[in-house]
């Protein structure tokens, strides 16, 4: 019998009953005060211990950041409580497995079944399960395993319509392997994917991917599939809420974009049609908790106020603070914090609760947080204990009840091959609800709507970690890798296509005349075999519609068909610092800008502190020197060698956005080079460029290179602009001579932070 289409019976009713403590109460609210609940039979949760086997408390491992999930301590399960009350009958459905953890669980839609994911020992890896959630007169609850292998975890199911189960994966992805996060250096990432009831992993299907983690699934009232995130680009780095069609397809936003009052949205369930609760918190140091969180992502027409709750506008959702006392950042709560909120019948939320910080300190003081299960009334603003065991933690608690089953979303793309282009493109670049201005260069503080009017072409920019294995991280700047697939002509009309390769994460530029980025867009972006990812414009108003310059019917792009920008990694455009940038400045700049100038030798001082022993290290670094001599500095609470062109040129930004740990002394020099922003990089600025047309980007200023006698071919300076757009990278995959130059801590083994030789590729 399918579990999409199932709902629960009379007698299943009469069932869950006949096991609770108290049955002639059942289905209604105990006027005494002990049903808490009202309305359900019972609860399904999974309690994770608190303390290893030894008694020791586990406080904080797999707890570090909201995204972890990879936090195993034996003497967790899956456990029924019927009726949800201190009284009630309480199972632990996987007692034949006393040894494992859990990590979430869900309902099926006829509340007859739970999927849940669980490691059995030490040894094993976190895979996928279905129970029955009522046992047979043995105590056998039918746990199935639905995915297997010895090398990935699967973690954060959830039913979704079709018999299907969607999750979260740390399995390989890429030809290169696993992504890893550059942010965190070498931490492997999770993706999504989904799997049949029946078939498991003979279904298995992978979605398209994302340089950093993405977790916590829930279910849409639409059936397609809501996901938490965590964007990291450049300078941004935060937990947003997105959502996709189940065959992965339409990876779009639902919250978070703006108006966002935290940094991380976790945990998130729907209660309504784009209303959504869950945990708004900082992204690491808060043990998974923080405040509960109301997200109003419903369309409000701007002219009457109307609601159309179906209608989704993620570009203005609202969020409310339902638990105001319990901090969003990463201070102490005089109420404790949240994790894991469900919704009863009655509207009410069931949420995982515990009293305390919350914080470091709970792992300083080695006092686990005691997250037990509670009824939390928004209008009391009170938490009523349902169940908690204080020698562990429960979580992920739901109702089991029977649910609407959302419509099933077909498969778009199930007989497409796997490796057929994806197709992005917009219909009109200069569409934007956007308030933001343009400056540098021939732009003084334009409006980025007529900014965008000087588009020629739209630079598209693979993002890669350090799944290339190669490096503990890509240079001076928060940017991951980047190659440039290339640069596709904006029609007159506005309209721009290309095909890329599918599964890919991209982020995309607008660039003039000049090859100056208008502004680079600070999302990834990605596509499934076959999908077509145009939208309207450089973030058009995502609710309203866009067509064309020239009325209904197909833009001049699509007209011509998309520029293929499918190629080999080796012919991906890359800019590593010592094979792409330093012989430009070896050959035109050193004469002048080398160790013996004036500039090389005005100094400021860097005084980094470890905060583990208090030590200082001072690191003096010249104003500007760009010759290829290796220097070492203090980067994100470690110490690297790169050039001293590289320190010089792409040091300041990064300073100037402040370093924990790091204090300057002395003047601090100009941005010479800005990630992301060669527009408004001062070595830019300095060089000038000259478009095909003859006009400066800087108008009545000199030429810097040709002044002093030195020109730069047109290729030479378009290659310290993309260097500058792309975000700085020091290390490129074509220039990492081989895979085993660092060491797994990430420690230097001296073949690569100094090496010029360059050369070669570390795969086809």
């Amino acid at each position: 019998m399918s579990l999409a289409r199932t709902s629960i019976s009379g007698l299943t009713l009469g069932l869950l009953c006949a096991l609770a403590a108290g049955a002639e109460g059942c289905g209604k609210r105990d006027t005494a005060g002990n049903d808490v609940i009202g309305d359900v039979p019972g609860i399904v949760f999974a309690k994770r211990a608190n303390f290893d086997k030894n008694g020791v408390p586990e406080v904080a491992g797999g707890s570090g950041q909201v995204i972890d999930y990879l936090r195993y301590v034996p003497g967790g399960g899956v456990y029924t409580l019927f009726p949800p009350r201190a009284d009630g009958k309480l199972e632990n459905i996987t007692a034949r497995f006393p040894s494992a953890d859990v990590n979430g669980l869900d309902v099926s839609f006829d509340g007859k079944q739970v999927v849940f994911s669980m490691k059995k020992t030490e040894a094993d890896h976190y895979h996928v399960y279905t129970a029955s959630i009522l046992g047979d007169g043995a105590g056998d609850h039918n746990i199935k395993q639905l995915t297997f292998g010895d090398t990935r975890d699967d973690v954060m199911q959830i039913f979704i319509p079709g018999d299907r189960v969607a999750f979260v994966t740390n399995g390989p992805y890429t030809a290169m392997g696993t992504r890893a996060d550059e942010y965190e250096h070498a931490r492997v990432v999770s993706q999504i994917a989904t799997i049949s009831v029946t078939g498991g992993d003979a279904d298995r299907k992978l979605c398209a991917q994302n340089l950093s983690h993405t977790v916590n699934l829930w279910l849409r009232f639409d059936g397609t599939i809501g996901f938490s995130r965590w964007e990291h680009l450049g300078n941004v780095n935060d937990v947003k809420l997105f959502k996709m069609n189940p065959d992965c397809t339409q990876m779009l936003s639902v919250a978070g974009q703006f108006n966002n009052p935290v940094n991380s949205l976790v945990q998130v369930h729907e209660i309504a049609p784009n209303v959504m609760v869950g945990i708004g918190t900082k992204r690491n140091r808060t043990l998974q908790s923080g405040a509960l969180m109301r997200i109003d992502a419903r369309y409000k027409d701007p002219k009457n106020g109307n609601v159309t709750a179906e209608k989704l506008d993620s570009d203005h959702a609202s969020f409310v603070n339902l638990t105001p006392g319990v901090p969003t950042g990463g201070g102490s709560s005089p109420i404790g914090r949240y994790r894991t909120p469900s919704h009863l019948p009655d509207g009410r939320l069931l949420v995982s609760w515990s009293d305390g910080w919350m914080t470091d300190q709970n792992e300083l003081e080695q006092v686990p947080p005691n997250f037990g299960i509670y009824v939390y009334d928004e209008a009391s603003k009170k938490n009523v204990l349902v169940y908690d065991d204080p020698k562990s933690m429960e979580l992920y608690a739901q109702p089991i009840v029977a649910r609407t089953v959302p419509p099933v979303i077909g498969d778009l793309n199930k007989k497409v091959d796997p490796s057929t282009p994806a197709v992005i493109g917009s219909i009109d670049v200069i569409q934007t609800n956007l308030v933001e201005s343009v400056s540098g260069g021939q732009m003084k503080d334009l409006a980025l709507a007529e900014a965008l009017k000087q588009a020629v072409a739209v630079r598209v920019i693979e993002g890669f970690s350090s799944e290339i294995g190669a490096l503990p991280m890509f240079g001076l700047t928060m940017h991951e890798g980047g190659a440039i697939l290339g640069e596709v002509p904006v029609q007159n009309d506005g309209s721009w296509l290309a095909s890329i390769p599918p599964f890919l994460p991209v982020h995309l530029q607008p660039i003039d005349k000049f090859g100056l980025s208008i502004r680079s867009q600070g999302l990834w972006i990605q596509g499934m075999p076959g999908e077509n990812r145009t939208c309207g414009g450089c973030h058009e108003a995502r609710a309203e519609q866009v067509l064309p310059r020239k009325g209904i019917g197909l833009t001049v792009a699509q007209q011509k068909g998309p520029m293929n920008l499918v190629k080999p990694i080796k012919d991906r455009e890359e800019y590593g610092w010592n094979t792409n940038i330093q012989p430009i400045l070896d050959a035109k700049c050193v004469s002048c800008h080398g160790a013996d100038s004036a500039l090389a030798k005005k100094t400021y001082q860097v005084i980094a502190t470890d905060e583990k022993t208090g030590k200082t290290t001072t690191y003096t670094i010249p104003w500007l020197d760009l010759s290829g001599d290796s220097m070492t500095v203090s980067y994100d609470m470690g110490v690297y060698a790169f050039s001293k062109s590289y320190v010089s040129l792409y040091y300041p930004a990064q300073l100037k956005m402040g370093a924990r740990g790091l204090k300057v002394v002395g003047e601090l020099p100009p941005e010479w080079m800005k990630p992301a922003d060669a527009r408004n990089s001062k070595l830019i600025q300095h060089l000038n460029v000259k478009a095909d047309d003859g006009s400066l980007a800087w108008a009545g200023a000199v030429e810097h290179d040709v002044d002093k006698g030195k020109p730069l071919t047109k290729a030479e300076k378009g290659a310290l602009i993309k260097s500058a757009d792309l975000g700085g990278q020091w290390t490129s995959r074509q220039n990492v001579k081989n895979a085993t130059c660092w060491k797994s801590d990430g420690a230097d083994k001296g073949a690569c932070s100094d090496s010029k030789a360059g050369g070669g590729t570390i795969y086809p």
